[in-house]
């Protein structure tokens, strides 16, 4: 019997510079150089919303998949499109490719909360399998209600390893350097960030800001923040930058720094670490599983003070920020690579389906 093929639908533009696009650039890798690639189904839209243009094109695109294929289908656009892939689950096998629940993301008031997590756990009512990208993740959806039979975790994983000989030379008593990567939106908590800093004006710093502006209102909230707390001179804001042209901010800074509120593994920690940076996050669901111990100091999510507190140990006391960077350094040699990401996702969308 032939083996089915896989067709891999994405909501959006697939090189989207964001942690859960480059997951699914690795996992379509992994699909393809396993021969088990049908196709990449992009679907684009204002997800997690959807409007009758979005669904319509969806519906044109799922119509397409041919019958007995396996159909994966990325979280950020899976409950979004139920509608739309429901009357199809009879003629192919649907997979749920699962971050974090949408319900969780930060922002949303207590009714929209309710209804994101009811619809999209009604939504996997459908699946026969649901991959997420940590265990975290997995707890959750099982607290959700979500048959644990059906879960299977398969984290992130980070590029090659880097020659971090250069590191010996950033650990300097000058003005610290401090990086944060992530997309400007509440979850990612970068208005916590800019507190923190404003309560540390008088140390030596400075602080590169690299996200997409996702969420057109919180940056411009943002971006105004910085202005009043007259830190306008020491954080730039980059917007988004494409991959191939992160490496020099990754070698330059000394300190990484994200006091998310929610994530469903955290690609730009472990990436950090990869870079021998010292880490400075939250314990805010799965950053606790993805980031080694020894690289970094986690705080609780939206404690300002907690988050001062952290950022002054580093800026004032050089030894502590090498204790971290050799941590650093000692686990980047041993974090999990894209490729097992890769053959794990594959095993996971399609053994004993």
């Amino acid at each position: 019997m032939d083996r089915a093929p896989v067709y891999f639908l994405i909501p959006g533009d697939p090189d989207t510079p964001t942690g859960g696009f480059v997951y699914g650039r690795h996992a379509v890798r992994g699909l393809a150089e396993a021969g088990r690639l049908g196709a990449v189904v992009r679907i684009d839209g204002p997800f997690p919303a959807t409007d009758s243009d979005t669904l319509a094109r969806a519906a044109l695109a799922i119509a397409a998949i041919p019958d007995n294929a396996i159909v994966v289908v990325d979280g950020l656009g899976f409950a979004p499109l139920i509608e739309v892939i429901q009357p199809h689950a009879h003629r192919f096998t649907v997979v749920a490719l699962i971050h974090h629940p949408l319900g969780d993301e930060t922002g949303l008031d207590a009714d929209e909360r309710a209804r994101w997590l009811r619809d999209e756990v009604a939504a996997l009512a459908i699946t026969r399998r649901v991959i997420t990208t940590s265990r975290t993740t997995a707890t959750r959806l099982v607290d959700l209600g979500i048959d644990q039979s059906l879960l299977h975790a398969v984290p992130p994983g980070v590029d090659e390893p880097v020659d971090l000989a250069f590191r010996e030379t950033r650990l300097s008593d000058g003005p610290l350097r401090l990086l944060t990567v992530a997309t400007l939106v509440p979850r990612k908590g970068q208005d916590l960030l800019v507190g923190a800093l404003a309560h540390l004006a008088d140390r030596q710093w400075s602080a590169d800001f690299v996200g997409d502006p996702r969420n057109p209102d919180y940056a411009r909230r943002l971006a105004d923040q910085i202005a009043e707390s007259r830190l306008g001179t020491r954080i730039a804001l980059h917007g988004a930058v494409s991959p191939d042209r992160l490496e020099p901010f990754w070698r330059r800074a000394d300190l990484f720094v994200l006091p998310s509120r929610h994530e469903g593994w955290g690609i730009a920690f472990v990436e950090a670490v990869r870079w021998g940076l010292p880490v400075i996050g939250t314990t805010a669901a799965a950053i606790p599983e993805a980031v080694p111990s020894e690289a970094a100091i986690l705080v609780p999510p939206d404690d300002l003070g907690e988050l001062t507190a952290a950022l002054a140990r580093i800026l004032d006391d050089p030894a502590e920020r090498k204790r971290l960077s050799d941590g650093a350094i000692h686990a980047a040699a041993g974090l999990r690579r894209w490729s097992d990401t890769a053959a794990e996702f594959t095993i996971a969308a399609t053994e004993g389906l």
